[in-house]
């Protein structure tokens, strides 16, 4: 169905929320004169070789290897494009986002956090973005952690330009690639803000390096916000007191701050008691799917 013109991300959601079976929506369409089945089904199959070739997995909400936590979600991903190792998915989690132009303060405290991740040997999730994004993948490869990169564009799409190597090095450390996008779909500033939600509901714990109220790293901390996950922030001892952090909607977590290095203790003891609790309604979507 995504191979169709006009059959889109939005379309096949919509399919797939009304309950009507994918098969039974391209009979449909293909009925109407608004496809033909064999140009559908030779696309399909083009991309099934190539994810093939590449190693990626379709996961649907129906397979064990789903991440449950993404079920906090009030719209989780109906699927999942996944190129790498598939049980890192459901790993206790830290995430580490932030600005894709960070200022000298953000480069040492993003280096500073990848200093300690070998000592936590803790899966990590960020977007491949430039900046903060990458040096948290970088120094979890250096680390010897798992690293979990999720894409605000398919999955095929090599975005942002330039990030094959550091894919590449993500997988060959045992890490993984994730979109929820159909190969069809390019990018747009609406994906990748959906993109941050699944980064949000993934990790336990998520730790903003450097990010303004306007930003892709703010969508990502209002969406953990929401998600009950434990945000940890970091600053330099010259900053303000309150930077980005008198915000309302951040009483709403559990939350806490840190101005690195004096705070060392206390922050090594958040991040690994956040990251060690499983949020409750993950739990419970756990315990369900054992039984």
């Amino acid at each position: 169905l995504g191979s169709i013109r006009g059959v889109g991300q939005k379309r096949l959601l919509d399919i797939a929320a009304s309950g009507m079976s994918f098969s039974e929506a391209l009979d449909r369409w293909v009925a109407d004169g608004n496809a033909s089945r064999t140009v559908a089904h030779d696309q399909a199959k083009r991309y099934l070789d190539e994810f093939d070739r590449r190693g990626i997995s379709i996961i649907w909400r129906s397979n064990s290897a789903y991440p449950q936590q993404l079920n906090d979600l009030p719209r989780p991903p109906h699927w999942l494009f996944v190129q790498g190792n598939i049980p890192r998915l459901s790993d206790p989690i830290l995430g580490v986002v932030g600005t894709r132009r960070p200022s000298d303060d953000g480069l040492f405290l993003a280096r500073y956090v990848g200093a300690c991740l070998r000592d936590w040997q803790l899966t990590t999730v960020s977007g491949l973005a430039a900046g903060i994004d990458t040096i948290a993948h970088q120094h979890s490869i250096q680390s010897g952690v798992p690293t979990i990169a999720v894409l605000g564009t398919n999955i095929l799409e090599d975005y942002p330009r330039g990030s094959g190597r550091l894919r590449h090095e993500i997988l060959c450390s045992g890490g993984a690639v994730v979109s929820e996008y159909i190969p069809s779909i390019t990018y747009s500033a609406a994906n990748f803000i959906q993109r941050n939600r699944i980064q949000a509901a993934l990790c336990r714990t998520l730790l903003p390096v450097e990010w303004s109220l306007r930003s892709g790293t703010a969508h990502t901390v209002r969406f953990a916000v929401d998600l009950k996950r434990s945000l940890a922030c970091v600053r330099m001892q010259a900053w303000p007191t309150q930077v980005n952090l008198d915000e309302p909607y951040l009483r709403k977590t559990n939350m806490a701050v840190f101005t690195l290095p004096q705070d060392q203790v206390q922050f090594d003891a958040f991040v690994r008691q956040g990251v060690s609790q499983v949020p409750p309604r993950s739990a419970n979507q756990m315990s369900l799917f054992a039984r």
